[in-house]
């Protein structure tokens, strides 16, 4: 199932030249490393293909792949190339007060970076830009929002996607009426069951988890979008050496080519044996990213 990216360039751009590195100064996570003897990762296992479980605390993914790289960066820097890495498996509405309280380093994974979470945490140079979009059931015959109004949308509790889901309800007149649930499964039940005629999420993440579903041909992602949703890996807020490490890896990692090996692997190519890609081609909006990252 395709979800094809458009008109979201301007905003991507805008915010990679934003999150380019700024400087090291304190070295309040690396201290902390240091000092633990243990560099800590925060990921959520139903976030594919950006991360998700290949076994408990085994994370396998597209963000998990940016991280490995600046984890070494990190034991490089705390002096200890042995450093243990321990993997913390987070939920929405935890993961901003584990990383703020120091509990992980990173969080490697679908966050999308906004204004309201740069109040709280910060964010690297953009991995991936994504737009939140509506699921539907093919027997209910929904083809556009439009189609929606009255109607009750579920998204994910703290996700960005109800927030979108307000802005867009208000300013197109549709009135929806807003269900929240705690996590992917839950959400996708009351789409299953016509409890929601439309379930909103990041187009990547609805895609992969519909086409991990056995059910995944009574399902249409809708094109229309709500947002767009610039995904990057999140560090705590006001460290500024932190931000340089993580800023020049990710930025290294686009430069080499090694950024494009792991978006085809994890966007390009089925995740499992008989299944589909989520994508068949890079999208625009991907390839300025990855270029703009190597001109700067």
């Amino acid at each position: 199932m395709k979800t094809p990216f458009q008109g979201l360039l301007p905003a991507a751009l805008a915010l990679l030249v934003i999150a380019l590195p700024q400087g090291a100064s304190a070295q309040a996570t690396l201290e902390k490393i240091k000092s633990r003897e243990q560099i800590n990762v925060g990921y959520r296992a139903l976030a594919a293909p950006f991360s998700f479980n290949e076994a408990p605390g085994k994370p396998l993914g597209y963000s998990i792949e940016f991280c490995k790289p600046i984890i070494e960066q990190l034991r490089q820097a705390a002096g200890n190339k042995n450093l243990p890495v321990r993997y913390i498996e987070t939920e929405v509405d935890a993961r901003v007060r584990l990383l703020t309280e120091g509990s992980v380093d990173l969080l490697c994974e679908s966050v999308t970076d906004t204004p309201e979470r740069r109040a709280r945490m910060d964010f690297s140079t953009p991995i991936f830009v994504d737009a939140v979009q509506v699921a539907v059931r093919n027997k209910d015959m929904i083809s556009t929002l439009e189609q929606l109004k009255g109607k009750s949308i579920v998204g994910i509790d703290g996700s960005t996607a109800i927030p979108a889901m307000e802005r867009f309800s208000k300013t197109h007149a549709l009135n929806w009426q807003q269900a929240k649930a705690v996590n992917p499964d839950a959400a996708l039940g009351q789409l299953q069951l016509g409890w929601a005629a439309g379930y909103a999420r990041d187009g990547a993440l609805l895609a992969a988890q519909l086409a991990s579903q056995s059910d995944a041909g009574n399902y249409t992602i809708l094109p229309e979008r709500l947002s767009v949703e610039t995904i990057a890996i999140a560090y705590r807020k006001g460290d500024a050496a932190m931000g340089a490490l993580v800023n020049a890896s990710v930025k290294e990692s686009m430069r080499s080519g090694a950024a494009q090996g792991w978006y085809e692997q994890w966007f390009l190519k089925p995740a499992k044996p008989g299944g589909k890609p989520l994508f068949t081609a890079m999208p625009a909006e991907m390839k300025a990213l990855m270029d703009a990252a190597k001109a700067n």
